[in-house]
């Protein structure tokens, strides 16, 4: 019988993850990186030899070349999925318990966002008399109507969204489904851009060329990176920027944090009061400082 080793796992795992936990291609990419790191590091052992001392090995191997808490939280995640995997789906005997190995906690990060005036010049400066920069506004007006995540938004397909209902089913993080909302602008850009297409893909957002395919997140940084410089905007613009713009401005906008954690698809209202809610409200104590604090 083949020894049950990291190398000839990782591939059953992976796809597991896939298939059954409904993990996204991005995060399998990742995960599968991080158990080739994890093989170079501590060597293709066979599972059920994994201890303790391994695991604290590994983590002090990380430390050492100062890897962010990030980065060692998933390289800590993908071993111990893999152990979980083995423990309960194979059965293997294994001699440290997974649930032991802990996760660095990631620091709770800055929201960046975009003001108003910010993100009329990044939708004025995008040229729409082209297909990419007319798909390019499509998109972006999605990200900020919806306050979708990008991979969200390029899961959708022409006949996903409801013009009627102006909402959409999806399968979001965590495998769970959900409903994301349009607004008027993003229903209108979108529409737009549908029109302008001559192929028959059914995905919503794709390439341009003879064999159109569904656009991937990997295929957008440029687009972002490009048209901040064009709009003259200092700060960093992602996909995701799009989406902390969209729920702080709702936030500021006074918007009830359960209902920011439903359009966001937060699995916690904690983290929508954290994130936004709190943010919003620092903002409005700095504007009641400058207008009320007068001599």
């Amino acid at each position: 019988m083949e020894k049950r080793t990291i190398k000839n796992t990782a591939e059953e795992y992976l796809t597991w993850l896939q298939v059954e936990r409904r993990f996204a291609p991005s995060s399998i990419v990742s995960y599968r990186s991080r158990l080739k790191g994890i093989m170079r590091d501590i060597g293709d052992m066979e599972i059920k030899n994994i201890t303790t001392e391994h695991i604290f090995k590994l983590k002090s191997i990380l430390y050492e070349r100062d890897n962010s808490e990030v980065f060692t939280g998933v390289v800590m995640a993908s071993i111990k999925g893999l152990l979980l995997y083995s423990k309960d789906q194979l059965k293997i005997p294994i001699q440290i318990d997974p649930d032991a190995i802990t996760i660095p906690k990631r620091k709770k990060k800055e929201v960046i966002y975009l003001t108003v005036d910010e993100i009329n010049r990044f939708r004025n400066s995008i040229n729409i008399s082209t297909g990419c920069g007319l798909r390019f506004r499509a998109l972006v007006e999605t990200l900020l109507g919806t306050a979708c995540r990008i991979s969200e938004a390029l899961s959708l397909n022409r006949d996903s969204i409801s013009k009627v209902e102006k909402e959409a089913r999806i399968i979001g993080k965590g495998s769970k489904e959900r409903a994301l909302y349009f607004n008027e602008e993003s229903l209108f850009w979108i529409d737009k851009y549908l029109r302008s297409r001559m192929d028959k893909c059914e995905a919503l957002f794709v390439t341009t060329g003879e064999k159109p395919r569904r656009l991937r997140n990997q295929d957008l940084s440029r687009y972002f990176k490009r048209q901040r410089i064009l709009a003259g905007i200092s700060k960093k613009v992602t996909p995701h920027i799009c989406r902390h713009t969209a729920a702080t401005t709702m936030a500021m906008n006074n918007c009830s944090a359960i209902f920011i954690k439903e359009i966001l698809g937060h699995s916690r209202l904690q983290t929508s009061i954290d994130y936004y809610i709190s943010l919003a409200d620092r903002q409005k104590v700095k504007m009641a400082h400058k207008q009320y604090l007068k001599y």
